[in-house]
């Protein structure tokens, strides 16, 4: 994301806060403080650098912060995905994302009433939590098959690149900071 500020969509917010102050806000929420712990309690540290920047309706942000893991197995820590609300200026939720098959309940569960902050607005939100979640098992299926031909570090290489596509995809594309 190119922008320095995220400016909410809403015609009745006037909401403008630079990229750098929701990371700075999302960083000292406990929320993330408490997940970040427990993450590096299990040798997964959270990287200080978001990967994926996105705002989404009703004036939230999703930023999720990659894990400095670089070789993966069935529940590896690789990121710590996180909601921030701009209109309440805090983060509603961190959860840590996994390597595996299997994307997390409350994602697959799209009628769900708690998740109601999708991807992307409408329909077109529950379509691309289908293909992610797809995605994820099939991906898992070629991981496994190429850390047989490959190794487990270039698969790992792999498999991480193509969940970061995978994921900025979900939310539209355009989305994945360097």
């Amino acid at each position: 994301m190119n922008s320095a500020a995220v400016k909410s969509p809403a015609p009745q917010s006037h909401n403008s806060i630079p990229m750098e102050t929701v990371i700075a806000e999302v960083q000292s929420s406990a929320c993330f403080e408490t997940e970040s712990a427990w993450l590096a309690r299990g040798g997964c540290h959270v990287s200080q650098r978001p990967r994926l920047f996105k705002l989404l309706e009703n004036d939230m942000v999703r930023i999720v912060f990659p894990t400095e893991s670089t070789e993966v197995d069935e529940g590896t820590a690789i990121g710590l995905i996180c909601l921030y609300s701009i209109r309440d200026r805090s983060t509603v939720y961190a959860h840590a994302v996994f390597a595996g098959s299997t994307a997390n309940a409350s994602l697959r569960s799209i009628f769900n009433p708690p998740n109601q902050t999708k991807p992307q607005p409408g329909i077109e939100g529950n379509k691309a939590i289908v293909k992610f979640v797809a995605w994820k098992a099939a991906a898992w299926g070629k991981f496994l098959n190429e850390e047989l031909a490959l190794g487990t570090a270039e698969a790992s290489r792999i498999w991480l690149d193509s969940f970061w596509k995978a994921l900025d995809r979900m939310y539209g594309g355009g989305n994945l900071i360097s």
